[in-house]
């Protein structure tokens, strides 16, 4: 009669043949907890000829890491169980998601030799998540050079992570959100096509010349021995489009991957610099940058002064060999720390992503209104109310138009009286929060109070 194995120390004794498991031999490595869909691969890859039998392992204690040599514990409170399999899916950008085990043993042979490798995961300080593969063997020629193979094999693995690469991804926060690491999140970003993105032709030379041209060339850069790490700042007043520059450049720069960064999470920044370095070439994409690289003498906490430094110093910390391009945004240039904003290496051009000019206007409303028909001289008069506002604004501005004429008739047809009212709007004109909310601009606003003021019809 088969005897039901219900612990991992019964497992282990039936794979080995041996009651006296101090002899094996044992070696692990640890990695962060996103690189798990990596190294199960590797795992599943190198060991699927050999014939592999899996099993589920119970862990007692989230928090604590378990080794090989506590599954061989026979009694006490201790003991480990063999459990189901427990997976847990894991979005990796493909159609389907990646079924990631928790933990696991596989048991196989290389020749006549028993090996055992264990899959394990744990919860350290700070509610980071590690996870650990470990592989056990008694000595022997054979599973000894296995074992050296595999493990070197499963380092490499977690130096390219190929499962996301060319990716768009970021680390979601902890319940406490404290901007800890946490699971990798994959973005699904549209794509955007160059009419979509609508600057003037002199932002959109610079772009190209600092950004795609610079990409295109970076071969050929690292031939003359030139860097191919280079920062660019965007920046500009709120609502102007600088995150969509950002989708814009994620989306066309093929081969590279793109890890996001935002301001709660700078305290972990070596974490998301080391996974942009595994990716190279790669992007790290700091949106508003002024709230951590603010002029030191507004930094009113050790803490925030140290994630200024460690931002700095990460920076400058990145060999000239290494290939990755880092955008920062920001809102407040004037508040930037003076070092990173203007030392070459840190930051190596400052490209302005202005509010809309007459013409830019004029485009923003033909994407945005591209399904609605306008009345003559409608979109003129769109583009004069809304002088000096913001890309935000006309974007919604164009959807109010679009709602009106949907409550009117549903004919999609925006008359000149319909741009009067809604760009006149007295609740959007005579609240600073809501222009604030909407990106009008106060130039725009008392232009527009004036323009009411000397109308006939309004005496």
């Amino acid at each position: 009669m088969t005897e039901i194995v219900r612990f991992a120390w019964q497992a282990l004794h039936g794979h080995f043949k041996n009651d006296d498991l101090t002899e094996l031999s044992s070696s692990h490595r640890r990695f962060a907890s996103h690189l798990l869909p990596d190294l199960q691969t590797m795992i599943e890859e190198q060991i699927a000829p050999l014939s592999p039998k899996l099993v589920g392992v119970h862990q007692h204690h989230e928090f604590i890491p378990m080794k090989l040599s506590d599954l061989v514990i026979r009694e006490g409170h201790a003991v480990i169980s063999i459990t189901p399999l427990q997976y847990q899916d894991i979005d990796i950008g493909e159609e389907e998601p990646y079924a990631s085990l928790h933990n696991g043993l596989w048991l196989f042979q290389i020749g006549d030799e028993p090996v055992a490798i264990f899959l394990s995961q744990f919860t350290a300080n700070r509610g980071r998540r590690f996870v650990q593969v470990e592989i056990a063997y008694m000595p022997g020629e054979q599973a000894s050079a296995f074992a050296r193979e595999f493990l070197r094999k499963i380092q490499a693995g977690g130096e390219t992570s190929r499962n996301y690469r060319n990716k768009v991804l970021s680390f979601e926060a902890d319940a406490g959100h404290s901007g800890m690491q946490g699971t990798m999140r994959v973005h699904g970003l549209p794509a955007v096509r160059r009419n979509d993105v609508v600057l003037s032709e002199a932002t959109m030379a610079r772009l190209d010349a600092h950004i795609f041209d610079f990409d295109r060339h970076r071969e050929g850069l690292k031939r003359l021995g030139q860097s191919t790490r280079k920062g660019i700042l965007l920046y500009g007043p709120p609502g102007t489009g600088k995150t969509h520059v950002i989708r814009y450049v994620a989306a066309n720069l093929a081969g590279r991957s793109t890890v996001l960064v935002t301001a709660e999470q700078m305290q972990e920044i070596g974490s998301y610099i080391a996974l942009a370095r595994t990716l190279q070439p790669s992007i790290v994409v700091l949106e508003d940058v002024d709230l951590v690289g603010r002029s030191r003498e507004d930094v009113y906490g050790q803490k925030a002064e140290g994630l200024l430094n460690r931002l700095l110093n990460e920076m400058d910390g990145l060999g000239s060999e290494a290939d990755i391009l880092f955008i920062l945004t920001t809102n407040r240039p004037e508040h930037i720390e003076e070092a990173l904003a203007s030392r070459p290496g840190r930051v190596d051009e400052a490209i302005e992503i202005p509010l809309p000019d007459a013409g830019c206007r004029e485009r923003l409303i033909a994407l945005y209104g591209h399904a609605l028909t306008f009345e003559s001289g409608a979109v003129a008069d769109a583009v004069a109310r809304s002088d000096g506002s913001s890309a935000a604004y006309v974007k919604e501005m164009v959807r109010r138009l679009a709602q009106r004429s949907l409550a009117r008739d549903g004919a999609h047809f925006v008359s000149c009286d319909d741009v009067e009212l809604v760009f006149g709007d007295p609740g959007v004109l005579s609240s600073r929060l809501n222009r604030r909310i909407v990106g009008l601009t106060d130039k725009t606003s008392r232009k527009q109070n004036a323009e009411e003021d000397e109308c006939d019809c309004c005496d």
